[in-house]
């Protein structure tokens, strides 16, 4: 008969409590250093765990390191999900490099050539995309028009939303000749703000956007289509570093080199609502933001996806891709933005079966809006 070291048992219990006190309160000093959105991770959801967001700082080698780092501490991971334009491919190359193609599902956000090349071979499930073309021309549009002191239609919540678009292996093909035509110049301009408009006067605008990034190409080939339709001449800046020091000194320069309106996407709004307000006094008022708004500010209205509502379309997908539930990853460039903070609040709100709140909702198309009882 063996004799128990119920000393010796206790000591090991205890050693292994400790460790697993370390390894939580190692995944808890992550989430904060990657800039978790107020969130507490992992979250139960049903049967999706969410393990936490990775955060790059848009270094894309850092993007690829952070997937890396997931696939290969999480042995049970079913889903990683990229909400920024280079997270997709970063992630893809991570799971490539793994071999876990098929194993590991990759939903994305917007239409990298590599995203879209994924869900063409059956290695993305699929992306959620903006219509970045659309950002830019309406850009210029309502700009032109605002310098010229022309009437525009503003809803009184001063947000101008611009769909977007669910892209998977049935419709992947068409969305890319869509891109082959706004490549090539020949992009579909949008329906008009106005029936007609006085465009003799002409106008200098401004378009800034928050990093270098394919997706940012788009939006420059719809400034350039309306440039020529609304007699504007627009400088396009997309800061190399995609820091705020940068977009600070383009908006300095700018207000001192009779440039009349700004549309911008500010990469910290919190901490860039002062910038902003001297920008909003410099240009008399004709500052806008897209993409990534800073409500807080003076900027007359935003432009762009309503991005809690994308990333509920986001979540979707992850529930399409593994319906059998699992461990998912989220990874996107900066938390500091609010694209940031709302997509991934949508997915996290999707995987948690929450309602819609109310006052989102309304913003969905009429078929599409929750029952009166689902919103109890």
């Amino acid at each position: 008969m063996k004799i128990c070291n119920w000393k010796a048992v206790s000591r090991i219990t205890f050693l292994l409590l400790v460790a697993a006190s370390l390894v939580s309160c190692r995944a808890k000093v992550e989430n904060t250093e990657a800039g978790s959105g107020g969130y507490e991770f992992p979250i139960e959801a049903g049967k999706y765990r969410i393990l936490g967001i990775r955060t790059d700082n848009t270094d894309h080698a850092r993007a690829k390191q952070n997937a890396e780092s997931a696939i290969a501490n999480n042995p049970n991971l079913k889903a990683m999900v990229g909400l920024w334009a280079y997270n997709p491919p970063m992630i893809l190359s991570a799971v490539e490099g793994a071999g876990k193609v098929g194993e590991i599902e990759i939903i994305g956000f917007d239409e990298d050539k590599t995203t879209l090349k994924g869900i063409d071979e059956g290695k993305v499930y699929g992306t959620v995309v903006q219509q970045p073309f659309v950002f830019g021309y309406k850009s210029v549009e309502l700009l032109s028009a605002m310098v010229r002191g022309q009437e525009i239609d503003v809803p009184e919540s001063n947000f101008i939303f611009v769909p977007f678009k669910t892209i998977k292996g049935d419709n992947v093909a068409e969305f890319q000749a869509e891109i082959e035509r706004i490549n090539s110049g020949n992009g579909t301009a949008p329906p008009h703000n106005q029936d007609s408009y006085d465009t003799s006067e002409p106008v200098k605008l401004a378009f800034l956007v928050n990093t270098v990034d394919p997706f940012w190409n788009f939006a420059e080939k719809g400034v350039e289509v309306a440039e020529k339709e609304f007699n504007a001449e627009c400088e396009f800046y997309a800061p190399p570093n995609g820091s705020q020091e940068e977009q600070k000194r383009f908006i300095e320069r700018k207000m001192g080199d009779g440039t009349q309106g700004l549309a911008m996407s500010p990469s910290a709004p919190e901490s860039q609502t002062g910038l902003i307000n001297k920008a909003v006094e410099a240009f008399d008022g004709n500052v806008i933001c897209h993409d990534s708004d800073a409500p807080k500010s003076d900027r007359k209205f935003y432009i762009g996806t309503h991005n809690y509502l994308a990333g509920r379309q986001v979540g979707k997908l992850v529930k399409e891709a593994i319906p059998d539930g699992g461990d998912v990853m989220i990874f996107v460039g900066m938390m500091e933005q609010l694209n940031a903070q709302e997509r991934s609040a949508g997915v996290i709100d999707e995987l948690m079966d929450k309602p819609i709140p109310e006052e989102i909702a309304r913003y969905l198309p009429k078929d599409q809006q929750p029952a009166a009882d689902d919103q109890k």
